[in-house]
């Protein structure tokens, strides 16, 4: 092309710009077949048997959503419903409970007196988590300032107190018997709408995780290392089985998911203060090796976070028959602190899905180019033969000009073997006088390379 220099900075143009192009070479030795066809064999394994079977890579996946609904029960004779009027509570004596100043036995942290309460006075209720109070502080309060008893400093209408003590003695503060044995319910509701798929507390099959506290896994006599089977264990990590209602609703007690997270009511200050409890429960109705399932499965998992508390304030009115604003005129405040439980669900759920099969099968043929790379990579870099199989693989052609100058003079050799015109016409071409300059030389030779005679 009259466009396109021979050369650019004294570097060939045709080699500066030379196209590659794939060639097919067929290598006559079976080592390299017969490698080529292993690692084809090995990636057909891994995808079969990896990809799709063990991984289940032909399930299309959603994430869960979902609603929690808590109770909290106070220990009754054989668990039984407070609700019943032939059930009977099961506290234990304020004696034998260490952190009761009824009680003479050690106790590392401040002793302070215990009294007995029933889920109502408890448990406090949130979106999605309970509140079950550990130490309750009562303060009898009056009302010393309202509107008309405010004071005018400088035209400004303030109250310095709002209310005050009843009297010194009427602030107490009380821990609640037995509290570490108050059981808490779960109920849950797990949905992946996308999917179509739906599932209830009393359907589902949970565990509780116990990462650390192998005296809990020992106690237990459900503890086993794995989620299912019954391979049983006594230390941990273990899974421990719910305890059961009636209508197959899970519930444990406090004190079992604060040994789960591997801690106690009496670690540090979380009876007084309180603590805040992460309840993770991860859904799954997948498993390896075996695919899909109809029945969802889900694990507890507790973590406590460290250095926190929680509480919270509760007024209880007890105000007069003056009028309708008199209601304020007493309260009793109540300062309650305990273990703030919040649940989080998570988790995947999955359905067979052809084009999610489609594409596993699609992503493993990058797999299967992976064998002719590896293949070549030993043919031209570690086999004894590489530099012929180099020269096997890649060609460089002749320049482009060089091609066209060969098929020029082997068509003007035919010409000047079969007559002159023919050849006088090639000599007086274009393209002869594009490779070689004039049209003739003096003398009547041929600028060619063939002469004519």
């Amino acid at each position: 092309m009259p466009c396109i220099p021979d050369t650019i900075c004294g570097a060939d143009v045709d080699s500066l710009f030379a196209y590659p192009t794939v060639k097919i070479v067929r290598i006559r030795d079976s080592r390299l077949g017969l490698f080529k066809l292993f690692l084809i064999f090995l990636i057909t394994l891994y995808v079969g048997l990896i990809q799709l079977w063990k991984d289940s890579g032909y399930l299309a996946t959603e994430k869960v959503s979902g609603i929690t609904r808590f109770t909290l029960q106070q220990p009754t004779v054989d668990d039984c419903s407070p609700t019943n009027s032939d059930c009977m509570n099961d506290y234990d004596s304020l004696e034998s409970l260490p952190y009761c100043s009824q009680s003479s036995l050690p106790y590392s942290g401040t002793k302070y007196p215990c009294q007995y309460y029933e889920n109502v006075g408890l448990q406090q209720m949130f979106e999605s988590s309970i509140l079950v109070s550990t130490r309750i502080t009562t303060r009898a309060e009056t009302l010393v300032c309202n509107a008309s008893l405010a004071y005018d400093v400088e035209g400004t209408t303030t109250c310095p107190r709002v209310y005050n003590l009843t009297t010194p003695e009427s602030e107490l503060t009380r821990y609640a018997a037995s509290v570490e044995r108050f059981t808490v319910l779960f109920d849950t509701s797990v949905m992946a709408t996308t999917l179509n798929i739906y599932g209830d507390s009393n359907e589902m099959e949970g565990r509780l995780y116990v990462e650390k506290n192998s005296a809990l896994c020992e106690s237990d006599a459900t503890a086993t290392k794995y989620w299912s089977g019954n391979a049983f264990t006594n230390s941990a990590p273990c899974y421990i089985a719910p305890n059961k209602t009636s209508e197959n609703l899970d519930y444990f007690q406090l004190g079992a998911l604060m040994s789960a997270a591997n801690s106690d009511l009496d670690d540090g200050n979380n009876r007084y203060d309180g603590a805040t409890m992460v309840l993770q429960v991860t859904y799954t109705n997948m498993f390896s090796w075996t695919g899909v399932s109809n029945k969802i499965q889900y694990t507890y998992k507790p973590y406590l976070s460290s250095g926190t508390s929680f509480k919270m304030y509760e007024s209880v009115w007890q105000g007069g028959d003056e009028g309708p604003g008199s209601y304020r005129e007493k309260r009793t405040l109540l300062n309650k602190h305990g273990i703030k439980i919040d649940l989080v669900q998570s988790g995947d759920l999955g359905a067979f899905s052809f084009p999610q099969l489609l594409v596993s099968l699609t992503t493993s043929l990058t797999l299967l180019a992976m064998a002719t790379v590896v293949t070549d990579y030993v043919a031209l870099y570690l086999l004894p033969d590489k530099e012929i199989y180099n020269d096997c693989k890649y060609e460089v052609t002749d320049d482009k000009d060089e091609w066209h100058r060969k098929s020029l003079q082997k068509s003007m050799s035919a010409a000047a073997a079969g007559g002159d015109n023919d050849f006088d016409r090639l000599i007086d071409s274009e393209e002869h006088v594009a490779l070689y300059g004039d049209k003739r030389t003096k003398g009547g030779k041929v600028n060619s390379g063939v002469g004519k005679v």
